[in-house]
């Protein structure tokens, strides 16, 4: 008999991360990424599965923390990256110049034998890039000195010294990572069998993301050296010849350009890329010709989906790829593109045309690779019920083979949702994409539920806004289903993945026509009878956050919400977050504080926070450097100096993507407080629902 989903079943999830196809295609090396419940750490290690399926997979690494496998050309070692579990602080100044606590670079036989590490880099090393020949490894590292030498001295010693900082440069910080100012990221060269590295790149710059020409005469990589850098963050394609270390930059400074990837003849450079500025919230395929600067050319002009992964869930940090590869022929290039609530794996042709998917399905793809012909794809993947697994499928077609079923336990023992797809007419007539997951019936339902009753239901609103809900795994929503409710999630317009004026049209009107749409999606439920209109939350984080802000400040027809790493003011957010003038100039309509301090005003909830009537709790991390704390903490005192029913629930030491990889116990114990309020406001049939309404900051 199955079981409800708890939020303390988030410590069982595990995700295979990175596949990676040996060059003859039989072997496929994998990332395993869980929670060590004791520890409350992540852990992480490689996995080696036979591609045809005939043999279980096995663990290839000894390492807690190793990931980023990469196969050398004949396919007899593997490089990856090793790092420490938590945090680890060197001992003395020795121990701090070899890196330890850091991650770095090691090499594993193949067929067994002992790891043996590469580098010892004082700040680490990632990325690793074979050369053709296997001679070699290319990689990144950061270099540059501590801004304040005593303090970071000081804390070999455990002696507290207050860093003193001199900023002088608009973006200085970065969300999940903290200063960035004082360190630039360069390529580096190192012997394959061990050596002294050599620094390929210098400069008040970043550069990463390497990729070996066929002949391994030249290395291609991201870099973004335009003037405007610390202002307008983006990357540029670039291609250094090794032996002269000249370099040159095939990109002209417009764009913000993914990892590039070279034609079998060494003549091209594919790579995904949106503007650098003003973004359309969509991303294109491009070709440049390596001896022909500024000759980039979109492959995808017409195409719906966007080629990246913009899928949302929470199970994983940030987007996966695009990866890109070229057929042998040079004729198609094999990506991810999101549309329509799926990432699948297409095939673009190279001179342009109408891709054609070649790994469908309402899923999301997050990963994946390709052997040294092309023939066999390895990629990730994750459905509703399924977190994130491992398949195989040959790039001609055919059946697929799940090589993983990591969550099978999980997925046994408690009784997972399938959401229902709809589509309903938003502001304009727009078709919108929705779901709806139904609740029940559940394991334990108190014999008050009556058949045929309406559920109560949550509508959830996503973040981005240049993102989708989808086809994917998220506990969040499986949760609240599993304690009565019907979720409702839609892709209202600033989506991705239905067209350039679809994504385009949030710009410049948060708070319009978006919040229509997302209003739409739920009086369409309510109109076809699958929800109780007189029992309905409203939640969402980031810009979800932002329109649950706005929702309530619009309407009461909820009966509680939960703001998550919310947006409540745009004209504090300009000056206080890590991008804060980036996102309030370029989806506001260049709006600045100091001249269009009434426009922001409109569209900030916290100007209408006196309309505000429905209980609100707020969860926000007091790390969250791209929405600080201080948003949150703006609509907390307002509110409760009007005598509203407002919470709030500080995270300590976490930031904007606490769902997803924060501390495994703040996470569980979001996911009780988010479940515990809407019990406490909009009751339902579920037994044991009183513990979890009641739960506190310290309850598991």
């Amino acid at each position: 008999m199955t079981r409800r989903l708890e939020p303390q079943d988030l410590y069982a999830i595990e995700l295979v991360e990175d596949p990676q196809t040996s060059p003859d295609g039989e072997r496929i090396a994998y990332v395993v990424a869980q929670v060590d419940r004791e520890s409350y750490e992540y852990h992480r290690s490689i996995w080696v599965g036979d591609a045809a399926g005939t043999a279980e997979p096995r663990r290839f690494t000894s390492g807690d923390n190793d990931s980023s496998p990469r196969w050398s050309p004949d396919g007899r070692s593997l490089a990856f990256v090793r790092g420490p579990v938590g945090q680890v602080k060197p001992k003395n100044k020795d121990e701090r110049d070899r890196g330890v606590g850091k991650p770095q670079l090691w090499v594993l036989p193949a067929d067994g034998g002992e790891a043996h590490q590469l580098t010892w880099l004082r700040d680490g090393a990632g990325e690793p890039t074979w050369s053709p020949d296997g001679a070699s490894i290319v990689f990144s590292a950061e270099v540059g000195e501590p801004d304040d030498r005593e303090a970071a001295d000081a804390e070999l010693d455990d002696r507290r010294v207050p860093a003193v900082r001199t900023i002088d440069r608009l973006w200085s910080r970065l969300d999940g990572k903290g200063w960035i100012y004082e360190r630039r990221s360069h390529l580096f060269a190192i012997p394959s069998g061990g050596g002294d590295p050599e620094q390929l790149t210098d400069g008040d710059w970043d550069d990463g993301s390497p990729s070996f020409s066929p002949d391994g005469r030249r290395v291609a990589f991201n870099s973004d050296r335009a003037e405007v850098r610390w202002s307008w963050p983006g990357k540029d394609v670039w291609v250094l010849e090794l032996s002269s270390k000249r370099h040159w930059r095939l990109t002209d400074e417009r764009v913000s350009a993914g990892p590039p990837s070279w034609s079998p003849d060494g003549r091209q450079l594919a790579f995904a890329a949106s503007p650098r500025r003003e973004s359309d919230g969509y991303t294109d395929l491009m070709v440049v010709d390596v001896e022909a600067p500024a000759s980039a050319r979109r492959l995808t002009q017409d195409f719906k989906p966007t080629f990246e992964d913009s899928a949302i869930d929470d199970q994983r940090t940030g987007h996966g790829g695009p990866y890109l590869y070229w057929s042998t022929d040079g004729k198609r290039i094999y990506s991810q593109a999101a549309g329509s609530g799926a990432t699948r794996i297409y095939a673009t042709p190279s001179q342009g045309g109408t891709p054609r998917v070649v790994v469908d399905g309402h899923r999301r793809v997050y990963g994946f690779s390709m052997d040294r012909n092309r023939s066999r794809i390895a990629f990730a993947s994750s459905d509703p019920t399924t977190p994130g697994d491992l398949f195989v499928v040959d790039a001609t077609g055919g059946q697929e083979r799940r090589l993983t079923d990591l969550n099978a336990p999980l997925r046994r023992d408690v009784q997972l949702a399938v959401p229902e797809e709809f589509v309903y007419q938003g502001a304009d007539g727009w078709d919108i994409q929705g779901w709806i997951l139904r609740p029940g019936p559940h394991p334990g339902a108190s014999p008050k539920a009556r058949e045929g009753e309406k559920p109560p239901a949550i509508l959830e609103i996503h973040g981005g806004p240049a993102a989708m809900y989808g086809w994917s795994f998220f506990f969040e929503f499986q949760l609240l289903a599993a304690h009565g409710y019907a979720v409702i999630f839609t892709n209202p317009r600033g989506s991705t993945g239905y067209g350039r004026e679809f994504s385009n049209a949030v710009r410049n009107d948060w708070g319009g026509k978006d919040f229509q749409d997302v209003m739409a999606g739920l009086d369409t439920a309510v109109l076809k009878g699958w929800v109780d209109p007189d029992r309905l939350g409203v939640a969402g984080g980031s810009y979800g956050g932002y329109m649950t802000n706005w929702v309530i400040g619009h309407t009461d027809r909820f009966k509680a919400a939960v703001t998550m790493r919310c947006v409540s003011n745009l004209a504090s957010m300009f000056g206080t977050s890590d991008l804060g003038w980036y996102l309030t100039v370029d989806d506001m309509g260049g709006a600045v504080p100091w001249k269009n301090l009434d426009w922001l005003a409109e569209r900030s909830p916290i100007t209408y926070v006196d309309r505000m009537t429905t209980p609100l709790l707020i969860l926000h991390s007091d790390n969250d450097l791209r929405t600080p704390i201080e948003e949150g903490e703006q609509l907390f005192t307002a509110l409760k100096f009007l005598g509203r029913e407002v919470k709030m629930i500080r995270f300590e030491g976490q930031s904007h993507d606490l769902s997803r990889s924060g501390h495994p116990r703040s996470r569980v114990l979001r996911l009780r407080h988010i479940v515990g309020w809407f019990l406490r406001h909009i009751p339902t049939p579920v037994a044991g629902r009183r513990e979890m309404a009641t739960a506190g900051a310290a309850g598991e």
